[in-house]
């Protein structure tokens, strides 16, 4: 097997989008994600994409965009999602797209690099942790949803 990481290229769209849907199923969670290819065509240039390619068969996605961290004064990139097909994974590609990703983000200036895993997926913190990464145990995420963030920007006062 030879693996060959790059920049998602036009026309691979709805199949990145189908192997990030594919996620939540391995993880058997409820949740669906909302990406199609459109979304991902709407978000060019916003959204960056490196592909696992396996003899022109797509394997894996890493999807990241820039981020700035005014603590550390640094642009760096955030990993909003990260997919190896199921059958693969034990095999190095999850790494593989990860540097490949750091390599892309760095040429644009990044300095570190951020991600968030669901605390429903228990196998990853290892396989992260092994990389190098560490655990916040000083930040939150939290989030605004969709309907109040819209009566929330909406209000006038």
């Amino acid at each position: 097997m030879s693996v060959g990481y790059k920049l998602m290229r036009d026309g691979q769209e709805d199949a990145v989008a189908t192997m990030v849907k594919q996620l939540p199923k391995d993880l058997k969670l409820v949740a669906q994600p909302a990406i199609t290819g459109e979304i991902l065509r709407s978000w060019k240039g916003q959204v960056h994409v490196i592909v696992a390619d396996n003899a022109g068969l797509l394997c894996g996605a890493c999807l990241w965009f820039d981020f700035y961290s005014s603590w550390r004064g640094l642009k760096g990139c955030y990993v909003c999602d990260l997919f190896v097909m199921e059958h693969l994974r034990g095999k190095k590609i999850g790494q593989g797209l990860l540097k490949a990703t750091a390599r892309a983000a760095a040429k644009q200036g990044a300095n570190y690099m951020r991600l968030d895993v669901t605390t429903l997926n228990k196998n990853p913190e290892a396989f992260y942790k092994k990389l190098g990464f560490i655990t916040d145990t000083e930040d939150l995420t939290m989030f605004m949803e969709h309907d109040i963030f819209q009566s929330f920007s909406a209000e006038v006062k």
